[in-house]
């Protein structure tokens, strides 16, 4: 296996890290103690950065990585770390939170899956 497809799959394994580490950050809170927990929101918050940078990293080495793998969101992981990083005053915790609930889990399921499947010839 050739160093480019080992350091694709290394950026696929930081993102799925990053969604493991907010579900780990979240456990059982409720919506309504993520709202009111200003420390829990940084930490939750910050990971998709992580998951941002590592997604970049992988269409840099896999530049057709949104034909062989249509299920990762490539854009709209970056479209949400952008809002989170520059809307300082203008981060809705509701759609946070959502994403949080309904994106993430098949968000992990989609990485996963491409960790486990993805190897020098589907790279292309």
């Amino acid at each position: 296996m050739s160093t480019r497809s080992l350091r694709a799959r290394d950026y696929l394994a930081h993102m799925t890290d990053a969604i493991k580490q907010i579900q780990t950050y979240i456990g059982k809170q409720t919506k309504a103690e993520f709202v009111a927990n200003r420390l829990l929101q940084d930490a939750v918050i910050r990971k998709p950065e992580v998951l941002d940078e590592a997604a970049r990293c992988f269409l840099a080495a896999v530049p057709n990585a949104s034909e062989i793998l249509p299920g990762i969101p490539f854009s709209a992981i970056y479209a949400m770390r952008n809002q989170l990083s520059h809307g300082y005053f203008t981060v809705d915790l509701d759609v946070v939170w959502n994403v949080i609930e309904s994106d993430l889990p098949e968000l992990q399921i989609e990485l996963e899956a491409a960790w486990r499947g993805f190897n020098e010839t589907s790279a292309g």
